[in-house]
């Protein structure tokens, strides 16, 4: 199972920055890594998702 982190700045249709681990500890610390960075800007989406057999689901955001 694979774990993606991304950041997007802007609209939902924006370019994003996404990170991709094997560990969902390692993809979690980044997640809340990020954010502390970022995360109290109005325009930055931050999401933690889970990429299973059954497709990409969104732990966090």
């Amino acid at each position: 199972m694979l774990f993606h982190v991304r950041l997007r700045f802007g609209s939902p249709s924006s370019p994003a920055v996404t990170g991709t681990w094997d560990s969902d500890a390692t993809a979690a610390r980044k997640f809340r890594g990020l954010m502390g960075r970022y995360g109290s800007r109005a325009d930055v989406r931050i999401k933690l998702v889970e990429d299973g057999p059954q497709g990409e689901h969104t732990v966090r955001s």
